[in-house]
This record gives C-alpha cells, sequence and structure tokens, in this order.
C-alpha cells in the first residue's frame, strides 16, 4: 500500500476480538524450524502493495529453488480492502499461510491466537539482532516473536522543482522551518491560483502517518503515551492547528480538493509544488515519471519546536491456523533473510529492515537524497502510535479532526473529544 499505516476498515477486526473469535491466549508453533529439499506444499501469501510485486516475485522465485515444489500462490489486495478481507479470513481460519503484517494490529491478532510463534526460525538464520531493535519490540507480543522486521518508513517532502523554479521560490533546504514550508507554500499557491496549482497538498483526513503524526511529534506533543491519549495536551494540539492554518490561507489544498485527486496524483500531474509522503513513494514516482526524474527532490520534514518525524515498518507474520505450517515458517524466514532484503533495497521497493542492507536502496535513486530517509530512522524517529487495539481509535481520528482541518471546529475542541473518546477505548484494553 501507499499509506501504509493508516488503519480504514480496521475497526470490525476490534470487534471480533470481544466477540471471542479465535484463542485468547498467544500461539506457540510446534511446527519445525526447518523443511526437506523435496517438501510438497500448497501456500498463500499475501499483501498489498502492487509497487513490490516485482520484490516479492523474485524472492519466491529465489525460494523455489531452495524448495522447488512449494507452489506459492500471492494474493495481493489494496489496503483499503485488506484488513477487511483478513478480518473475514481470520473468522473462516482461512488466512494467508505468509502474510504482511503491520504495527497497529500485531498485538491484536497475536493476542487472539491468530499468529505462529517465530521463534524457532533462528535455526534458519533468522538473527533477532539483525534487525533494528525498534521493529523487533513491535512484532514480539508477550516475550514471542510474531513477526520479522521487513522494511521501515519515515517521511519527507517531494517537490517539483521546475514549479518553484516558475514561481521564482527558492527550492527547500535541509534544516528548513514550519514558518519556511508556510511561506513557500503560500507563495506558490498564490502564484498557481489561476493555474490550479497548490503550493502542497496532503492527504491530511486519510494519511496521519505522512501528515499530522508528524507535526505532532514536532510540536513537542504526542498521540499516546502510557496508555493515555495525548490529543488533549496543548503541544499536540499546536501540531494540528498548523494543518488547519495552512489550508485556511490555502498554502495547502483543502481536503475536497485532496480527496478529488490524491496528493500524489497531484503531484504528478504537476497540480502542487510539494507533497508529505513516505519513502515508499520513490518506486512509484520513479516508474510514473520516468525520463522526468530530475524534474522533483525530496527533502527532509520542516522543523517544528524540534525535528521529527513517525517511524514505522512492515513484518512477514505466519497463520498459526496454516496447513502448511513448516513450509510456511520456511517461506517467511527466507522473506526476512538477508538475501531477500537485499534484493528489496536492489529493487527500490522500500528501505529494508536487515541491518547494513539500506546502502544498496539508497544507491538505487541517485537523482534523489534517499540518505535522508535512512538518516531519519537513526536521527530523530518517533515510533508509529498503536495498542492493543488500535483501530478502534485510530479509524475515528478522521471524525473528529476533518472538521477541524476544515474550520468547521475549533481544533482545541475536537482534539478535546477525541482524546476523551480515545481514552474510553484504551481503559477497555486493560
Amino acid at each position: 500500500m501507499k499509506r501504509r499505516s493508516f488503519l480504514t476498515g480496521a475497526a470490525a477486526l476490534a470487534a471480533m476480538a470481544v466477540a471471542g473469535c479465535g484463542s485468547k491466549e498467544s500461539s506457540s508453533s510446534s511446527a519445525p524450524a526447518t523443511i526437506d529439499p523435496d517438501t510438497t506444499a500448497n501456500l498463500t501469501l499475501a499483501y498489498w502493495d502492487k509497487n513490490q510485486t516485482g520484490t516479492v516475485t523474485a524472492n519466491i522465485k529465489s525460494f523455489n529453488e531452495k524448495y522447488p515444489k512449494v507452489k506459492v500462490t500471492t494474493n495481493l489486495t489494496a489496503y483499503a480492502d485488506y484488513w477487511t478481507k483478513l478480518k473475514t479470513q481470520a473468522q473462516g481460519n482461512e488466512m494467508p499461510d505468509v502474510l504482511w503484517m503491520n504495527g497497529p494490529h500485531i498485538q491484536l491478532y497475536a493476542s487472539n491466537g491468530m499468529l505462529a510463534s517465530l521463534d524457532g526460525l533462528t535455526s534458519q538464520g533468522i538473527g533477532w539482532d539483525n534487525y533494528p531493535k525498534a521493529l523487533v519490540d513491535l512484532y514480539s507480543f508477550d516475550g514471542t516473536h510474531f513477526g520479522i522486521p521487513k522494511d521501515f518508513d519515515t517521511i519527507g517532502v517531494f517537490y517539483n522543482k521546475d514549479i518553484f523554479k516558475a514561481a521564482g521560490v527558492a527550492e527547500p533546504k535541509a534544516g528548513w522551518t514550519w514558518d519556511d514550508f508556510h511561506q513557500k507554500a503560500k507563495a506558490i499557491s498564490d502564484w498557481g491560483k489561476s493555474k490550479g496549482v497548490w503550493g502542497c497538498a496532503a492527504a491530511f483526513n486519510s494519511d496521519a502517518q505522512s501528515t499530522y503524526y508528524n507535526t505532532i511529534p514536532q510540536a513537542d506533543g504526542f498521540v499516546i503515551k502510557d496508555g493515555k491519549s495525548g490529543y488533549d495536551d496543548p503541544k499536540t494540539i499546536a501540531g494540528l492547528q498548523c494543518w488547519t492554518d495552512w489550508i485556511k490561507d490555502g498554502s495547502v489544498a483543502p481536503s475536497k480538493v485532496a480527496t478529488s485527486t490524491p496528493p500524489d496524483q497531484m503531484f504528478e500531474n504537476g497540480k502542487c509544488a510539494m507533497f508529505w509522503g513516505g519513502d515508499w513513494m520513490a518506486s512509484q514516482l520513479a516508474t510514473d515519471l520516468k525520463g522526468k526524474e530530475e524534474t522533483f527532490q525530496v527533502v527532509e520534514l520542516p522543523k517544528g519546536v524540534k525535528q521529527a518525524t513517525v517511524i514505522h515498518g512492515l513484518g512477514w507474520a505466519v497463520a498459526e491456523k496454516s496447513t502448511n505450517k513448516a513450509a510456511a515458517l520456511a517461506l517467511a524466514a527466507h522473506m526476512g533473510s538477508e538475501a531477500a532484503q537485499t534484493m528489496e533495497a536492489k529493487n527500490g521497493t522500500a528501505i529494508p529492515a536487515f541491518n547494513g542492507t539500506q546502502d544498496a536502496w539508497v544507491k538505487t535513486y541517485p537523482q534523489w537524497d534517499m540518505q535522508l530517509f535512512v538518516d531519519a530512522a537513526s536521527d530523530y524517529a518517533v515510533p508509529y502510535p498503536v495498542s492493543k487495539n488500535t483501530a478502534v481509535w485510530a479509524d475515528k481520528e478522521p471524525d473528529y479532526l476533518t472538521p477541524a482541518f476544515s474550520g468547521t471546529t475549533p481544533v482545541q475542541t475536537a482534539a478535546k473529544n477525541l482524546a476523551d473518546f480515545m481514552n474510553a477505548a484504551l481503559a477497555k484494553e486493560k
């Protein structure tokens, strides 16, 4: 998916957990960690990002060089439908054998006995110290590993150099601030008003990861801490108010514009000079704007009270009730291996999580400053906000915040109401 962590359509999974579908105990897989090269099995592998199809296919091919009799059928589902479909499969005990998992869902699936333990994969070369500790911890529950870190992502600002030049506005540089961003976006919007060109477009109503999950920590606020919501904190409110202010004066395109045409498409069509997006956008832009790579660049996020970007990453998981669990574990181990993640880096599909493989990813896009995404992970990244039932409150964020971004509800009022709702939901997790 392009928006890799937002939870659209996932709230029903929380209801499933409350209803008691699946065991409430964590899984402890008894399947062997290795399989014979002559093993025969049929596996399904589920993922959501079409931009990564080439890498997924290449790594399945290398897996089949070792296990030629294991047939792997891929199941690509658009992110908007992925979790709804997975919830239905879980209810019917028909989950894919191997699947992508993200941080907001890992605890819920693991705690309901839907995922297999991966602790036995050390015999297949999975050393947990080969991945960023934050991601290993993200995919662990009650001391058990339930996901192999696949990749990580941070956020930057992509910008069109030609529009900046035409508008007579200097290009952004590392170390820039919210004020710098605002001034540049406003100047370009004023210049481009008659041309239908905006200074910036952002999917703030549907993509928290690329937008306010960054400005909140940049304002020194927080979404969740110690089991409590941070939305009623004045600093968090400041990290939301900036979007309302930028939209109000025309610096950033309003929600009706960004909803009608997604910001990435606006950018590709020359209808916005900047958009906030993750490193995963590099693969899409390299394909869609082939031959025009020199017309755009990417820069680190502007600094608020402090510099910050949210970090998240995907993981490979295995269904506890897979009928071919041993083969599924072997496939997951292969997909999380150094060789597979090196392939991912070379293909430029995502920043691989395996330590030491990121440089190849950066070199895949020599025309753009992609190192900033890697540096951000170690220098100023903050964890993606999650809880056991993340979907219950995260799916409701747009309901409370959209009126604030559009200016119909005061930001402070919307944030306070969201905090009350979120705290009530978090209390039920205990």
